[in-house]
């Protein structure tokens, strides 16, 4: 992640690469992430921002000269971890870890209701962007456009131009025009996160895809691997039960026998349980494991073929204490643990890889140490290669990559993905080649993947946080140039985003670090505002030209004309808590007011350019809010959601506070994520919840009740909502007692009837299986729009069934026709009461008359 930044528009200059000397220390005690404990992670986060605040500190008492762009890096190496722990620490609570086994139940569960209510034809998800993703500045972006997180790139060994990459929420994506256009593969399968992909040598048809977020943490499960016989237009999955739902951080292919496959298994949706090596002689079908200790398997290499006896050494690597190293010489079928070079103790990022020219030579990355070894004599004896520029092995426990090509005179050339990415020449010479923390960078921060082209030694494919790079080196200048091949690749990562109220072309989101990007008026172009991870953002309804912007532990920057200029209004909130990314909305009866959220309410009045802070001096939750709503008929009445579950109202403005989750029944102990007000009654309310284990959307009624009650309108069995994380609700302003949407981990989810019976609307209406974390009806554009994490921005026209179609199959047919009919003359809120005025008459079978054979 790149470094937060204060204040908007201003970068420091820097004139100085990266460091001359490795900056990091060799730690053996430290241990990796405990991802798998909130309380865990949150101090080992703690003890890691102290461990690099001593190192500064000794390294400024050396006399090191540090540009300010790596002191921020060292001092803030955890950021990722700190996004991790607010995305792990909401979906947790009340305990102490996720339960991602239910993710797999709700994804079962929302696949059945597709054959519950799927709809013929009518209205269909849109991608809207972004592309052309311009970032604000160089300095950590590098060469633009950018787009979301790369976990694996790919090429195909027979044809040239054809690129696959695979993203943490994004899918495999393939490309047949070298990178300028890119498709999606696999948008029906049940999860999206891809570790690894790779290819058959010689039928490239046959594609083997690596699931689960390996990298980032974030889907710590899979299901198995996904493979192709037809370039990607179906697939099987395979062996995930097997494996245990375990991430398959990467596989083999074996260059003489394509049908011997090796995979090795990482984190897993468990605690305590290590990874395995499996071994396929079938192309999959079957598995066996052949793994003889136990690890948490992160790399593995095949060496070059060996021409006197043919033998081509396996290398595998796990992550653990100890740090584990194994080889093979039949091709894994069996393994020897080898003595590392590397000291005892906790591994956290270990990587391995073989020299394309010499089979005996293998190098070793372990980013703990801050070392790369190479052995000539396949892993026996090891000798040390010293980096002398550090790409930031601080942070490798999420970035790292180690590979080998060769030069010009069949020279090893060395690539060392970290923070940023490093070259070690042929002629032994180490030097930063992506400048990622320089302003001049040429690749963005968080290197994850790269691929060396098998036809051109000299040109490779780059994966990173910003997305996916050409690189081509010319060993006779030392020259590297870097191309970037995101324009119209669809992967970002959106927290949260804001919608004009008329001009469907206008919209803002805060990506996970990618800043917040901006289309204005242009779907085909947008670009960066403000920095660092973007956040919560909003745009004014009466003067759209006002926007807000924010960034982690809420920075927010405001603008009034749309960007040209804007202005740092960032809250002093001093010791309060504050989540990483944090709410702030426009309250809608009084858009003058923006409202921001610590664990206190502050206002922040356009009129007088001040802060109030801490709205009536009460605490709205024992950690920190997550969501805020004012009323849109009444500018006194606000709502907040913390991430323990507290909502806390007033109807003053924010003099004095009343909680209102406990009740007659109360809400469940979860996580507050988001509540949506009724267009015309203050007092009625709509809210979800995060977490598992619970339903997890709620209506009141009467919020000035004492005391209040909460009814559950998540439905039940196959038309009822899937037990998984919610994000957030909108309320469909034509009928907001009936028309309902909630986007999830999982997907969207809309009812026509107040929340008896809920719709599958992701695969059915054409958006990928991901995760959505902004739901909004825009009703001067007529758009349902969704902000995905992992997939951009999609938008859908409304209403999502034809008129007429009552029972919202797709179709304006006879069962239609006959629901009007046995409700005609019935009162009160249903699906025939079609044009919403409390009554079924004649009016709502004109209707169905009027609109028959729609959609069919």
């Amino acid at each position: 992640m790149q470094g937060t930044i204060r204040y908007w528009g201003i970068l420091t200059s820097l004139a100085v690469l990266l460091l001359p000397t490795t900056i990091a220390v060799a730690d053996t005690g430290r241990t990796p992430p405990p991802i798998h404990s909130v309380r865990q992670l949150k101090r080992w986060i703690e003890q890691e921002k102290a461990r690099a605040r001593q190192h500064l500190q000794k390294l400024e008492a050396q006399g090191k000269q540090l540009p300010e762009t790596v002191k921020h890096r060292l001092e803030e190496g955890p950021e990722y971890l700190e996004a991790l722990l607010h995305y792990l620490e909401i979906r947790a609570y009340p305990y102490d870890s996720v339960d991602w086994s239910a993710y797999l139940r709700a994804a079962e569960h929302r696949d059945q209701m597709s054959g519950v209510f799927f709809p013929a034809s009518g209205a269909r998800w849109e991608f809207v962007g972004p592309r052309n993703f311009m970032p604000p500045y160089r300095t950590y972006f590098g060469t633009q456009p950018i787009s979301g997180r790369v976990n694996a790139v790919a090429y195909d060994p027979v044809n040239e131009g054809v690129y696959y990459i695979g993203a943490p929420q994004g899918g495999v994506w393939k490309s047949t025009d070298y990178g300028t256009t890119w498709q999606p593969l696999g948008d029906s399968w049940q999860f999206l996160q891809v570790a690894c992909i790779a290819i058959h040598p010689t039928d490239p048809n046959i594609i083997y895809v690596g699931t689960g977020d390996f990298q980032g943490w974030m889907r710590p499960f899979s299901m198995g691997i996904m493979k192709s016989t037809d370039g990607g237009q179906t697939w099987v999955s395979l062996g995930a039960q097997q494996f245990g739902n375990k991430c398959v951080s990467d596989i083999l292919i074996d260059p003489e026998n394509p049908n011997l496959i090796v995979a090795c298994t990482g984190w897993g949706p468990y605690q305590g349980i290590a990874g395995d090596i499996w071994r396929s002689t079938d192309g999959g079908q079957t598995w066996t494991r052949v793994n003889p200790v136990s690890a948490i398997w992160s790399d593995m290499a095949i060496s070059a073929r060996n021409p006197s006896t043919g033998v081509r050494y396996y290398y595998a690597v796990g992550h653990g204490n100890p740090g584990r190293l194994l080889r093979s010489t039949n091709r894994g079928q069996t393994w020897t643990v080898l003595t590392p070079p590397f000291p005892s103790g906790n591994k956290s990022s270990l990587r391995v890889a073989t020299s394309p020219t010499v089979p005996e030579r293998v190098y070793l990355l372990s980013g703990d140490d801050s070392q790369v070894w190479v052995s000539n004599d396949a892993g026996n004896t090891w000798t040390a290669l010293n980096p002398s520029v550090d790409g930031g092995f601080y942070q490798a426990w999420y970035d790292a990559h180690l590979h080998v090509a060769r030069d010009h005179q069949n020279q090893d050339v060395v690539y060392l993905g970290l923070v940023d990415l490093v070259q070690r020449t042929g002629a032994g010479t180490w030097r930063s080649i992506g400048l990622s923390l320089t302003n001049n960078a040429l690749v963005h921060v968080d290197q994850h993947s790269f691929a060396v082209n098998p036809r051109n030694p000299n040109e490779a494919l780059v994966g990173n946080d910003g997305g996916v790079y050409r690189m081509v080196y010319n060993p006779s200048t030392g020259t590297v140039n870097f191309t970037s091949l995101n324009a119209n690749l669809g992967i970002t990562q959106f927290y949260a985003a804001a919608f004009h109220p008329t001009n469907p072309a206008v919209m803002l989101g805060g990506a996970q670090d990618n800043s917040t990007a901006f289309a204005n008026g242009d779907l085909n172009s947008w670009r960066g505002v403000v920095g660092g991870d973007g956040g919560f953002c909003a745009i004014h309804p009466n003067n759209p030209s006002i926007q807000y912007a924010s960034w982690q532990y809420l920075g927010i920057v405001r603008t009034t004309n749309s960007w040209a200029s804007g202005t740092n209004i960032s809250p002093n909130y001093g010791n309060d808590s504050v989540a990483f990314i944090a709410p702030l909305t426009l309250h809608p009866a009084n858009p003058n007011w923006l409202l921001a959220g610590t664990n206190y309410l502050y206002r922040w009045d356009a009129t007088t350019g001040t802060w109030t802070a801490r709205l009536g001096n009460q605490a709205l939750t024992g950690r920190v809010l997550l969501t805020i709503a004012g009323a849109p008929s009444n500018p006194n009445v606000i709502y907040t959601g913390g991430s323990d579950g507290q909502v806390w109202m007033t109807t003053n403005g924010g003099t004095t506070w009343r909680a209102i989750h406990t009740g007659a029944p109360s809400l469940p102990n979860r996580a507050i994520t988001e509540i949506a007000v009724h267009p015309t009654n203050p007092y009625k309310v709509y809210v979800v919840v995060g977490g598992t284990g619970t339903p997890h959307v709620f209506r009141c009624d009467n919020t000035l009740a004492n005391p209040v009650q909460w009814v559950n309108i998540s439905g039940s069995g196959s038309t009822g909502l899937p037990d998984v994380h919610f994000n957030s609700i909108a309320l469909d302003p034509t009928a907001p007692d009936t028309v309902i949407y909630v986007g999830t981990d999982i997907g969207v989810f809309f009812t026509l009837d107040g929340g008896a019976t809920w719709r599958n609307a992701t695969q059915p209406y054409g958006l990928p299986n991901v995760q959505v974390n902004t739901v909004r009806v825009i009703p001067g554009t007529g758009y349902l729009m969704a902000a995905t994490y992992g997939r951009g921005i999609w938008r859908i026209a409304l209403p999502l069934t034809p008129t007429g179609d009552v029972n919202g199959d797709g179709c304006v047919e006879d069962s239609d026709l006959l629901m009007v009919l046995f409700a005609f003359g019935s009162t009160g809120s249903q699906p025939a009461d079609l044009n919403r005025d409390g009554v079924v008459d004649d009016a709502d079978l004109l209707i169905v008359l009027l609109n028959f054979g729609a959609g069919c």
